[in-house]
C-alpha cells in the first residue's frame, strides 16, 4: 500500500519517526515533505499536493502532521475523493476508517508521543472499510455533496 506523508514545522519531528517506522514494516512511502525544518513554513504548502497523491490513488492512504490535526485535515478535505480526520486514538482511526472510509489521518504532533501515533497509524493502515448498507450509503450522499460543491 502506498502511504503518503506530509508535515509542516510542527509535525516534521513526528513524520520522520513514523516514516522510518512505515518503511520497515514494508510500506510504499511517499515523502510530500517537509523535507527540513523550517518554523516559516505552512502546512497547505505540503498538505494540498499530498491529498491530491491520495484523492487520486484509491488504494493509497494519507498520514498528514502538524501541531493540532486540524488543518492538515481541512487542507485534506478540500481535494475531491479524501476523506480527512483528525484521530487522536486507536478508536478513533479504527472507527473512521470502518464507518467512514477515511484515507487520510491527521495527527497532532503536540497531543501524541511517537509511539502513540504509531499505533493510531497501524491501526488505520490495516482497518478495513465495513462495507456496511448504511455506510455506502453515507459515502454516496457525502460523494453528491462533493460534486455539488
Amino acid at each position: 500500500m502506498k502511504v503518503v506523508l506530509a508535515a509542516d514545522h510542527g509535525g516534521f519531528n513526528l513524520k520522520e519517526a513514523l516514516k522510518a517506522h512505515l518503511e520497515t514494516q514494508g510500506y510504499d512511502v511517499e515523502d510530500m515533505g517537509a523535507l527540513s525544518l523550517d518554523p516559516a513554513d505552512d502546512y497547505p504548502d505540503f498538505m494540498y499536493p499530498a491529498a491530491q497523491k491520495v484523492g487520486a490513488d484509491l488504494n493509497a492512504r494519507g498520514i498528514f502532521l502538524c501541531r493540532s490535526g486540524a488543518g492538515a485535515a481541512i487542507v485534506g478535505n478540500k481535494v475531491k475523493d479524501v476523506r480527512a480526520v483528525v484521530a487522536r486514538t486507536v478508536e478513533e482511526a479504527k472507527h473512521a476508517r470502518e464507518h467512514n472510509d477515511a484515507n487520510v489521518v491527521a495527527l497532532s504532533s503536540d497531543s501524541l508521543s511517537a509511539e502513540q501515533a504509531r499505533d493510531i497509524v497501524s491501526t488505520f493502515l490495516s482497518t478495513p472499510f465495513s462495507g456496511e448498507d448504511r455506510h455506502l450509503r453515507r459515502l454516496k450522499k457525502l460523494m453528491k455533496i462533493e460534486g455539488e460543491a
